[in-house]
């Protein structure tokens, strides 16, 4: 198996309470609001490329960062920009991953259609969506195969998808695929 992507790490944390949206969109230069839309002050950073959605109760959700440093990266530009317009954060947050995307390609074809059924899987349906959704109870995740060989991975750390990915390469070798290498590099 080729190399292992991170390809998203979603993470949440609360800041203080009882924001004042309007507000802050109003003092907060390059943030965005549309109450319409989402009931948060949306925050863009290009390096490294994330977003944050901060709402009215003081929770900030921050995606797009792959790796930790990055989260922490992101989290200190939130602080700091909320700091500038009078936001006080005491101390540091507790962050909580949501959700880790990892991803991986086996470099060549799979047939779904066989594979569900090799795997058991009775709603492979590719007109309605084009992948195969297999849902791992140990570690709890979620693996989307398509038929290109690629596989998306989503659970609560990289090691969690990592295994998950490892366990899925098994059941492709039962299977009766041929694997190039039998190793998930990170």
């Amino acid at each position: 198996m080729a190399e292992i992507l991170v390809e998203n790490i979603i993470v949440s944390f609360s800041i203080s309470s009882n924001l004042d949206l309007p507000k802050l969109a109003e003092i907060l230069p390059d943030a965005r609001y549309n109450p319409d839309d989402a009931p948060a002050i949306i925050l863009q950073f290009s390096h490294p490329h994330s977003m944050a959605a901060v709402s009215s109760s003081g929770t900030v959700v921050l995606t797009g960062p792959k790796n930790m440093d990055e989260v922490h990266d992101v989290v200190k530009m939130v602080l700091d920009r909320l700091n500038v317009v009078g936001v006080e954060c005491i101390g540091s947050p507790e962050l909580s991953v949501q959700n880790v995307t990892i991803s991986t390609e086996l470099r060549q074809e799979i047939k779904l259609r066989s594979l569900a059924k090799f795997l058991q899987i009775p709603k492979y349906s590719p007109r309605v969506f084009p992948g195969l959704v297999y849902k791992e109870e140990d570690p709890n995740t979620v693996i989307l195969l398509f038929d290109s060989g690629k596989m998306v991975c989503n659970g609560k750390s990289v090691e969690d998808a990592t295994v998950a990915l490892e366990k899925m390469l098994e059941k492709l070798v039962s299977f009766g695929i041929k694997m190039e290498e039998n190793i998930c590099q990170k």
